[in-house]
């Protein structure tokens, strides 16, 4: 994955031409729409988007699902909690899954949290080959008190994955208390300093998310 300079950056280009040839507002992606396209997921919606570039139509799915877990000590049904964030392709007509993330905390008897941060999702084509590239944030959580949570932020381009992982500890007000933070070793190669500098700025808005 590398950066590039061109001038005519294709998903710029389609972008302009589809904005132009707008008739008609975009439909609204919600559970009807995605069952109307036999697009299934685990647990509850959490949100979705429609992207368009080169490759043609895709669509981002956020799911949550809870259930009871594995664990001897496990007395409720939300102690396990999965997120799962599923982009499809739109292939001969049929939609086809392109990538999943996944991740979970599964914790019995102390406070737990599985959550997305849908407003900090970000679609963009920072190397301007007409691609996007989907930028997924979300944390999780298992303490018996005040603590810090794990924070990722994903970023996926095909097979291409970059992450920042680290702690942050969340408050009702004000931005989140920083803790540790670990970069891929891809994302401290100057190559992909576009994209560190990107998923930088997602982490900021995470940090301030109750601001």
């Amino acid at each position: 994955m590398t950066t590039s300079s061109n001038t005519a950056a294709p998903l710029a280009l389609w972008l302009a031409a589809a904005t132009c040839a707008a008739a008609e507002p975009a439909p609204k992606i919600d559970a009807v729409y995605l069952a109307a396209r036999h697009i299934g997921y685990a647990g509850t919606l959490v949100g979705a988007k429609r992207v368009e570039d080169r490759e043609g139509e895709h669509l981002l799915v956020l799911s949550r699902k809870a259930s009871r877990s594995q664990a001897a000590n496990s007395d409720r049904d939300e102690d396990y909690l999965e997120l799962a964030a599923t982009y499809y392709g739109r292939k001969d007509g049929r939609w086809v899954t392109e990538w999943t993330v996944r991740d979970s905390v599964d914790c019995p008897i102390l406070d737990h949290v599985a959550e997305f941060f849908p407003s900090a999702v970000r679609i963009t084509d920072l190397n301007h080959d007409g691609r996007s590239e989907v930028t997924i944030p979300y944390r999780l959580f298992c303490s018996g008190g005040v603590d810090y949570s794990t924070v990722k932020v994903i970023l996926r381009e095909g097979a291409t994955k970059l992450a920042i992982r680290g702690e942050l500890e969340f408050h009702d007000t004000g931005p989140a208390l920083q803790g540790k933070r670990q970069y891929d070793a891809a994302l401290l190669q100057p190559i992909n300093a576009a994209y560190k500098k990107h998923m930088d700025a997602v982490w900021k808005t995470v940090v301030h998310h109750h601001d």
